[in-house]
């Protein structure tokens, strides 16, 4: 099989692998807890942490691939979340476990929107490229979790646990070399694209920057405080239980981005986040009622909405992005983690002084609120994106 073939495959098996990475602990929360006695506010503030840097990097570094060389970013992102997971397996106390998060949410904003534009660019599939880059995302967040729960249950303990997956990131060092390089790169003979005009860009990022804010919000939720929540609530103890809850989310995400593959996004969007919200609420009412259907029910509501939400939010970000993939797809990034942990961090805040079930709540209005807005918001990137679709084809 020649290189060119191996691109797409090389750079998906990198995003899931760094995305493992990045979720590895999120199973270990409720085993944290026990141990270590953390609170759930301590919980939330180590999830959160990841963001301290992920953001700050995406913002500061998120054109240096198309300068630099995609590749070089990979390398770099890699090595620094093959740091952060060696932290991990040497941990003792929350601030091992803050500095931990630190080194992964540097990894994954350097690598991120790089990787992600070299897969959307070798990507050549039947799936639309959204749709790709979501499905390869949902298998990497429950990847991690399920890793890390296995390798607890079988005495690896909240350190030896991650042994697993930091060897299997330090293995994608050999896969860099495969991926697809910045677009008109002097090395290449490929054609360098002309990007929209900017006003174009910014209608669209305008609908698809909240949109994977409340998609991403809601699958974070279950990879950072649903675990001890259901732990709480219904004394679900064992971190099997946590990841259970994490890949019945991600499977139905994936699931459901499959089928629902070829709708447009600007419709798919509203719904999805609709099912974000429904579900989420539906899982206050589940916990307080103790009623375990009602549980599964929302679990599969926000996987479903919230993958379907997010593959549109790549979609509209792939096709705005020419010529400026890897920048037009880090400012997605850098939205999809603020929902990644904003909320999860204002749970865990106010649940530190009132309740699970008060703070659940109030995100969940704010959320809510979000996603009401959507449909206003549609209109207004519509228009001027089919018109420059209609350009192009021109």
């Amino acid at each position: 099989m020649s290189a060119s073939a191996l691109r797409a495959p090389a750079a998906a098996l990198t995003l899931i692998l760094m995305t493992a990475g990045s979720t590895a602990s999120s199973s270990l929360f409720v085993a944290y807890r026990a141990q270590w006695g953390i609170s759930s506010a301590d919980i939330a503030i180590v999830f959160s942490a990841y963001v301290g840097t992920l953001l700050p990097v995406l913002l500061l570094f998120g054109n240096f691939a198309e300068r630099f060389g995609r590749r070089r970013m990979a390398v770099a992102g890699i090595l620094a979340m093959a740091i952060g997971l060696t932290v991990l397996t040497l941990a003792h106390g929350l601030a091992w476990l803050i500095v931990a998060r630190l080194f992964q949410g540097a990894g994954v904003g350097l690598s991120i929107g790089a990787v992600t534009a070299a897969l959307a660019e070798s990507y050549h599939g039947k799936l639309p490229t959204g749709n790709a880059l979501q499905s390869v995302a949902a298998i990497g967040l429950f990847t991690g979790p399920v890793i890390s729960a296995i390798a607890f249950n079988l005495g690896g303990g909240v350190n030896w646990s991650y042994l697993p997956t930091l060897a299997l990131v330090i293995a994608l060092l050999a896969l860099a070399p495969l991926l697809a390089e910045r677009t008109g790169d002097a090395g290449t003979a490929a054609t360098v694209e002309v990007p929209y005009p900017p006003a174009t860009v910014a209608a669209a990022l305008r609908y698809a920057l909240p949109l994977v804010f409340v998609s991403w919000a809601g699958l974070a939720l279950y990879l950072s405080l649903v675990p001890a929540y259901l732990a709480a609530t219904l004394h679900a103890l064992n971190p099997a239980v946590g990841a259970a809850a994490i890949v019945a989310a991600q499977l139905t995400s994936l699931l459901t981005t499959l089928r629902l593959g070829n709708i447009a996004p600007e419709r798919s969007g509203v719904v999805g986040a609709a099912g974000v919200v429904g579900g989420l609420a539906l899982l206050v009412i589940g916990t307080s009622t103790n009623v375990w259907a009602l549980v599964v029910l929302a679990t599969l509501l926000v996987g479903a909405g919230g993958g379907v939400a997010s593959a549109a939010g790549f979609g509209l970000a792939g096709r705005i992005g020419r010529g400026q993939r890897a920048r037009i797809f880090g400012r997605l990034y850098v939205a999809a983690y603020a929902g990644y942990s904003i909320p999860a961090l204002a749970i865990g805040i106010i649940a530190a002084h009132t309740s699970f079930g008060v703070a659940f709540v109030a995100v969940i209005a704010v959320l809510a609120a979000v996603a009401a807005a959507l449909p206003w918001l549609r209109e207004r990137p519509a228009a001027p994106a089919r018109a420059a679709a209609c350009t192009a084809a021109a």
